[in-house]
């Protein structure tokens, strides 16, 4: 399914060729440069440079599936780490007893994610 939902965008992202800001797709120029935008699928920027920290393991896809959905409600990019054994075998739904996931946000998104973490584990001892 996620495979799908990158592959078929419903709205294309339009985005300025000189300031590289991005607008909704019904505008076609520039508010500030007074040139076309392009779709951003055309563009090859650049990726930031980013320092990615760690919350506290989880214990459990359960947990970590519930952090990932407030990380996304609150626009903070991450990415899971699972176990060897679970990424090989490709175990999903609940997983199986110690595993153990790890999530990696950004550093300067860090402080609000670890409260957000809260929220679902409790506080760490």
């Amino acid at each position: 399914m996620l495979m799908k939902e990158i592959l078929v965008r419903k709205k294309p992202i339009m985005i300025c060729p000189e300031c590289h800001a991005e607008y909704l797709d019904h505008i076609n120029e520039c508010g500030d440069c007074k040139i076309s935008l392009v779709d951003a699928c055309l563009i090859d920027l650049p990726i930031p440079e980013m320092t990615w920290s760690s919350l506290p393991p989880f214990e459990g896809k359960i947990f970590a599936d519930m952090t990932a959905e407030l990380l996304d409600q609150h626009s903070i990019p991450y990415y899971l780490k699972m176990d060897w054994t679970s990424s090989a075998l490709n175990i999903g739904a609940t997983g199986f007893p110690g595993q153990i996931i790890r999530i990696f946000v950004p550093e300067e998104y860090l402080d609000k994610a670890t409260g957000l973490t809260t929220a679902v584990i409790g506080e760490s001892e």
